[in-house]
């Protein structure tokens, strides 16, 4: 069994999440960052994370694009999802809303992994919306119950 986490990420909090999750999976697991790929091969992958960050109420770009043309060949796999977004409240919500509806039906594991609002990490603007809301300081609120629980349902595979 072959795992790959594939994510995207605007301030690296999908990155720390995916590699605490690669922590914790038994089998061989390549995690990879789609900013730093082109072309991309999944044939090898048994298993293929899809995790991304929610921006303005989105999944990146990229990781769209990727999942456009490259969906034929993940409804072969065995697929899990996860997201990282800021309200809480509205993660399931969100989760759901995130992925294309016949991937996320495809998918045996869903999760909410948390957020991250590092204000270090962010531009003017995306203080300025941040302070708007509320959020004066940066603050981590990663999942880490969420994280082993999917990582226990990989590891079931």
């Amino acid at each position: 069994m072959k795992n790959c986490i594939l994510f995207t990420t605007k301030h690296g909090s999908a990155e720390k999440a995916a590699l605490s999750l690669k922590e914790i999976l038994k089998a061989e697991t390549d995690i990879i960052n789609l900013k730093n790929v082109k072309n991309l091969d999944i044939s090898d992958y048994d298993t293929v994370i899809l995790g991304a960050s929610i921006y303005i109420g989105k999944i990146q770009k990229l990781m769209r694009k990727f999942i456009r043309e490259n969906l034929n060949e993940l409804l072969k796999k065995n697929i899990a999802l996860f997201i990282m977004a800021g309200q809480k409240e509205k993660a399931q919500e969100t989760l759901y809303n995130a992925y294309p509806m016949e991937l996320f039906d495809h998918a045996f594991a869903k999760e909410f992994f948390g957020y991250e609002m590092i204000l270090e990490n962010m531009n003017f603007l995306e203080k300025a919306a941040t302070k708007a809301q509320g959020v004066t300081q940066s603050k981590s609120e990663i999942m880490h119950d969420a994280i082993e629980k999917m990582a226990h349902h990989i590891n079931e595979l």
